[in-house]
């Protein structure tokens, strides 16, 4: 392939593209956290599998699984399937690739028996990591925004 003013333009936009659609979906996973810690919160609240509370549960699942499979593809979009690596980058999107694979997992045990329950540690502990590099990063994010803007420096 010849590499010309037009394909360097091209790959810019392109870039640029990546780049806005991995903010909006960083945006969406801090969205979806909330949803997540409040639809485990009434699951495992005494009283959290009847009535009132299980209709919540059901409610904030149906809006926060499709979100999570949003923020899935949208990362696949931005990152592509990632090769293994030694990195940080590299372990934040795989913890979060398999905090899918285990939320799929456990919803295919359910119940009270050892594999349901492993699975489901499996994925809190896989989202637990997930969203401690997430704050890593975001704290990264804003030294270097702050960094870069004059004003703030004053």
């Amino acid at each position: 392939m010849t590499v010309t003013l037009e394909t360097l333009g091209e790959a810019r936009v392109m870039a640029a593209r990546r780049q806005r659609i991995g903010q909006i979906n960083r945006y969406l996973g801090w969205a979806i956290l909330p949803l997540v810690v409040a639809a485990v919160s009434i699951h495992y609240s005494p009283g959290g599998l009847h009535g009132t509370k299980h209709d919540w549960v059901i409610g904030l699942q149906l809006v926060f699984v499709p979100l999570v499979f949003i923020h899935l593809a949208l990362s696949v979009y931005v990152f592509g399937l990632v090769r293994p690596a030694r990195t940080l980058r590299v372990f934040h999107i795989y913890f979060g690739y398999a905090y899918v694979l285990f939320i799929l997992a456990s919803q295919t045990t359910h119940g009270e028996n050892p594999q349901h329950v492993i699975l489901t540690v499996a994925m809190f502990v896989c989202l637990a990591i997930h969203v401690g590099i997430g704050i890593f990063y975001a704290i990264r994010r804003r030294e270097a925004r702050v960094e870069r803007t004059p004003a703030l420096n004053r």
